[in-house]
């Protein structure tokens, strides 16, 4: 009688755990499908978006890449005081005013001593010998007098290696900042459900099939985006309890053969 009735809850259970089985392989995870896209982009296709041009590479089923080239693009770089640069084919140190505000800076032409130099009472001095005569001259004696060249903000500036109009954009305590215009090459990622910044505009991305190749579509409806994402969320749930339903029948079905064929101790 005993196990004539753990027969029946084990064919329950089994029935039960099988039906949800069952269920889990014939249902289909609905899909993420924008009604209206602002653009759809294949793989190598240039785009204009918002006025600017952007050469799209290989678009993934997951990810996608576009270079856009800003032709006036701003470059800086900053110079600190002491710090030697190259101008006009030789090297400078940058002397900036010990002022609180300055607006101005000069270059100085780094001279070298080709002779020996030792140091004397805090002076360096230039060894010059003459058979077994040896002279010391201060290195400012023996030195010409340096070149040196003073700038202001926005003077021009002949920034060596640079091909580009170069001009001084700010000068402050101890740095000069430079800057140049020039085209610039920038790349945009695009990844599933991220948004990306195009112009001024943040679009939502998303990957989908178009003749059996994969395309990237860009929307600015994310209500759409997101409700189709909310179902899937709600299906993957569902299909997460079956799996429960499956797990714990199973295991509860086992648990009752085993304990119907225990053997009995009267």
């Amino acid at each position: 009688m005993q196990r004539r009735a753990a027969a029946v809850s084990v064919a329950l259970l089994v029935l039960l755990a099988a039906g949800s089985f069952a269920f889990i392989g014939a249902a289909q995870q609905p899909e993420v499908s924008l009604d209206d896209p602002d653009y759809t982009v294949a793989s190598n296709e240039p785009r204009t978006i918002g006025g600017t041009e952007y050469a799209f590479g290989e678009v993934t089923e997951s990810s996608a890449a576009a270079n856009w080239t800003n032709e006036s693009a701003q470059y800086t770089e900053t110079w600190s005081a002491e710090d030697t640069v190259a101008y006009q084919g030789a090297n400078y140190t940058v002397v900036i005013p010990n002022e609180s505000d300055p607006s101005t800076f000069r270059l100085e032409e780094a001279q070298e001593v080709d002779r020996e130099t030792i140091e004397q009472n805090g002076t360096t001095y230039v060894v010059i010998e003459d058979g077994e005569n040896r002279t010391l001259v201060p290195r400012d004696q023996y030195l010409p007098e340096p070149t040196v060249h003073e700038f202001s903000e926005g003077d021009a500036i002949d920034y060596e290696g640079n091909d580009n109009e170069t001009s001084v954009a700010s000068v402050a305590q101890g740095e000069v900042t430079i800057e140049w215009f020039a085209p610039m090459t920038n790349e945009l990622t695009f990844s599933e459900g991220e948004n990306t910044s195009i112009g001024d505009t943040d679009y939502r991305a998303h990957f989908a099939q178009q003749d059996g190749t994969p395309v990237l579509q860009l929307t600015t409806d994310y209500e759409d985006y997101d409700e189709d994402v909310d179902a899937q969320t709600y299906f993957n749930e569902r299909i997460n309890g079956l799996w429960g339903i499956v797990i714990l029948a199973s295991s509860a079905a086992a648990l009752l053969v085993m304990l119907a064929f225990m053997p009995s101790r009267y």
